[in-house]
């Protein structure tokens, strides 16, 4: 990993080092810029370390580089006019780097345990990213609770189309059997094309009533459409917009003329009012000679000329109270004026929606016309037709009982159909009610995964604590014991006697940071290097050997700096056979 540093915190001058995967100690001399470098390689991490925080106060240009398996990811910083521009690709941009990638004073898990605070609620949290987890699951809830509700209604709507089904065959074969009953009870073929045209006949009056009630629904629609777009098109008068376009330019106008009136009248209390210190100073001191031009004056007058500025400077005050009234109601105004162009551009908006209705509607309301037209013209040429028929055969019988059952039936038959197509084809709906149950149990599915993950999430942390403190703290020759409680508190005994963590050594409380620290990287953040300050771990040689070495089985690349009066990169804690040497 190649890193290059310049004009970031205290780094004013290029810095260039290779690191080595596993790990490498960095000395420098204090205020040589380690911290510097340790916040840089962070920011390529993060985007919460901004840069203002980065680059150098006194340069105009800046930036941290890193080249990471032949990868480039950079922070480019320009000074342009007291603001900073940036140009930016990191590795990552996850705030949780802020705890898992550098382990100092500054971090806030360390801080805390420090001062002896047990709770690791929060840090459990922040990692693990619980709090993610319960919002996308809450979301899914109220998706699936939406589609529950879409498919009781398209359930319902099935039934429904179902229920109307059963009925409408009921009263085909009905009509069917009444059809054939009449039929039987024809007297000669005339009666029977005279009963199946008359049938047809009432087929047709079926269907125009069907059409005519649904061309007067839609008429209606039509006319309330109408009444919508005409208040709409008088809330859209362009020419009061134009009107009120033109006022506001003017009072725009009008108010830099009253800004600057202001601004003229302020300094001009300005100079009065230093002017009348002057005079009162004069004045005090019964001064011969005037302060301003020098001139030698009688000190008697400074009294005199003490009322003329008080007139002056009270007219002035007077002249921009008054400007002031004027300028907070032209500013009022202009404000009344802006709110009602608003309203004028929501009511076109709302115009030209209602208009792309009404051109759909007057479409369908021509369609269902010739649909009527072309009914009655079969209803007309069938009449003629009956009529021929009767004037030939004289049949002279009045409407059976059957006919009128008849009748009846086929109204209600037009009815049904009609219930039918507004509700749609069943099998369409039972194709959506399939595809929404195929979604509800996706998003259940979906649910219980991260449920099952957020308890993970709070329990695995638990468990590898223990056990990661069991195991290391043993290996570190300390005794003493700790585990997480069911609250999520940091639980510490000695010889089965349980401690409060402020009582334990700063080297003791510093490894349970670490010891956390370490859970986290294992169990949900990959981070590509660890950097550690040196300068406030209070272990003993061999510990911080025994730290190092296990922290190289965890991160890629280890970072340590340490203060010193030379500046070198290098590989000291691992044994002489392993050891490398990087010069920056």
């Amino acid at each position: 990993m190649k890193v290059r540093v310049s004009n970031i915190g205290g780094i004013t001058r290029e810095l260039t080092i290779s690191v080595e995967k596993g790990l490498t100690l960095y000395k420098a001399p204090n205020a040589y810029g380690k911290t510097s470098l340790t916040k840089a390689l962070v920011s390529l991490l993060t985007s919460s370390i901004t840069a203002a925080d980065l680059l150098n106060v006194f340069s105009d240009e800046g930036y941290v580089e890193v080249e990471l398996d032949n990868k480039l990811y950079y922070r480019r910083f320009h000074r342009i006019k007291n603001k900073i521009e940036e140009e930016k690709n990191l590795i990552m941009d996850d705030d949780r780097s802020l705890l898992l990638s550098y382990f100092s004073p500054e971090n806030q898990l360390l801080a805390r345990i420090i001062t002896g605070d047990e709770n690791v609620e929060w840090f459990i949290s922040k990692t693990s990213k619980v709090q993610e987890l319960k919002a996308k699951k809450e979301e899914l809830e109220r998706k699936l609770a939406e589609l529950k509700t879409r498919q009781e209604e398209l359930t319902k709507k099935y039934q429904e189309i179902k229920d109307i089904s059963r009925e409408l065959e009921r009263v085909n074969e009905e009509i069917d059997r009444l059809e054939r009953e009449r039929k039987n009870l024809q007297k000669n073929a005339a009666q029977t094309i005279i009963l199946t045209r008359q049938n047809r006949l009432t087929e047709l009056k079926s269907r125009v009533e069907t059409r005519q009630k649904e061309l007067r629904d839609n008429q209606a629609r039509l006319e309330k459409l109408d009444k919508e777009i005409e208040e709409l098109k008088q809330k859209a008068d362009q020419t009061l917009k134009e009107k009120i376009r033109s006022e506001l330019a003017e009072l725009d106008k009008k108010l830099q003329e009253l800004s600057s009136k202001k601004n003229n009248i302020d300094i001009e209390i300005g100079v009065l009012n230093r002017v009348l210190d002057e005079i009162k100073e004069s004045e005090k001191e019964h001064a011969s000679v005037c302060h301003v031009c020098g001139s030698k004056v009688d000190p008697s007058i400074w009294k005199t000329r003490m009322d003329i500025i008080s007139k002056e400077l009270e007219n002035a005050n007077r002249s921009k109270n008054e400007l002031l009234t004027e300028l907070n109601s032209t500013i009022a105004r202009k404000n009344e004026l802006e709110a009602k162009i608003k309203e004028i551009e929501k009511a076109e908006k709302m115009l030209a929606e209602k208009q792309i209705q009404r051109e759909n509607l007057a479409i369908k309301i021509e369609t269902i016309k010739h649909q009527i037209a072309e009914y009655e013209r079969q209803i007309k040429e069938l009449e003629e037709k009956i009529n021929e028929i009767n004037e030939i055969y004289s049949m002279g019988e009045g409407e059976s009982e059957i006919d009128k059952k008849l009748e009846e039936l086929k109204k209600k038959r037009g009815d049904l159909e009609y219930q039918l197509q507004t509700l749609g084809v069943s099998s369409k709906i039972l194709e959506e009610i399939t595809t929404v149950q195929n979604q509800i149990e996706e998003i259940t599915k979906q649910i219980d995964d991260l449920q099952r993950e957020y308890i993970r999430r709070l329990t695995v942390i638990r468990e590898r604590f223990t056990e990661m403190a069991t195991s290391l703290l043993k290996e570190l020759e300390f005794d003493f014991t700790a585990e997480i409680d069911n609250n999520y508190r940091l639980i510490v005994k000695r010889m089965g006697a349980q401690l409060e963590i402020r009582k334990l050594s700063s080297s003791e409380r510093t490894t349970l940071a670490l010891i956390l620290v370490l859970v986290a990287l294992k169990e949900y953040f990959k981070t590509p290097y660890f950097i550690i300050d040196e300068s406030f771990m209070t272990f003993d040689q061999k510990r911080f050997e025994k730290l190092v070495k296990y922290l190289n089985g965890v991160v890629d690349y280890i970072i340590i700096t340490k203060s010193d009066e030379m500046v070198q990169l290098t590989n000291e804690i691992i044994p002489a056979t392993m050891a490398h040497q990087v010069v920056s």
